[in-house]
C-alpha cells in the first residue's frame, strides 16, 4: 500500500525487488532456451523453435526494461537507506549502518553460541591412570550473559528496522512494464 505520493514503503520496495529478481531469472531462462541451451537428455539433432505466441524480441525488450527498473529501484532503496535515520543504543545512525550492524551482530551471536557451548563443559582427558581436567577458558555465566545481551541488541535493532521499513517510503512507484 503506497504512501500518499504513491511511493512504495521500504518493505514493499524490498518485496518488489525480489519479485523483479525472480521475473528476470524466468525471462533469462526463456531466452537461454532460445539460444539452444541443452539439458543432458537432449540429443544433437533436437531443435527448439519458439511457439507462435512466443516473441523472443518482445521478451528481450521486457527483460531489458525489467533489469533497468530493478537497478533504479535498488538505487532508490540505497538512497533511502542512507538518508533514513534511527536510534540505536542512544546513537542516531542511518538505516544502512543499522543493516551492517545487524549483519555483524548475527555473526557475533554465532561465535558466542560456539563459545557458550565450549564454556558449558570441562574436558576430561584420561591418561595412564590419571585424569586431566581442562577447565573452559571463559566462565559459563559470563558468556551466557553476553549472549543474552547480544540477543536483546539484535531484537531491538530488528524492531527498529521493521518499524522504519513500514513507515518510510522509497522514491519509487510500481508501474507496469
Amino acid at each position: 500500500m503506497p504512501d500518499e505520493k504513491n511511493n512504495l514503503f521500504i518493505y514493499e520496495a524490498i518485496e518488489l525487488r525480489q519479485e523483479y529478481d525472480k521475473h528476470i531469472k524466468v525471462l533469462e531462462n526463456l531466452i537461454e532456451e532460445k539460444r539452444g541451451k541443452r539439458d543432458f537428455l537432449s540429443r544433437e539433432e533436437d531443435e527448439l523453435q519458439p511457439v507462435k505466441d512466443f516473441d523472443v524480441k518482445l521478451i528481450q525488450e521486457k527483460l531489458q526494461k525489467l533489469q533497468t527498473k530493478r537497478v533504479k529501484l535498488n538505487q532508490e532503496l540505497q538512497l533511502t537507506n542512507l538518508k533514513t535515520t534511527l536510534n540505536y543504543d542512544g546513537n542516531e545512525i542511518t538505516l544502512s549502518e543499522a543493516l551492517e550492524i545487524r549483519k555483524n551482530l548475527i555473526k557475533d551471536i554465532t561465535i558466542l553460541s560456539d563459545k557458550l557451548n565450549e564454556s558449558a563443559y570441562v574436558k576430561i582427558i584420561h591418561k595412564e591412570g590419571r585424569d586431566i581436567i581442562k577447565e573452559p577458558k571463559q566462565k559459563f555465566n559470563d558468556v551466557y550473559q553476553n549472549y543474552e545481551n547480544f540477543l536483546k541488541k539484535i531484537r531491538k535493532l530488528n524492531q527498529e528496522i521493521h518499524r522504519i521499513n513500514h513507515t518510510e517510503a522509497v522514491n519509487f512507484k510500481d508501474e507496469p512494464l
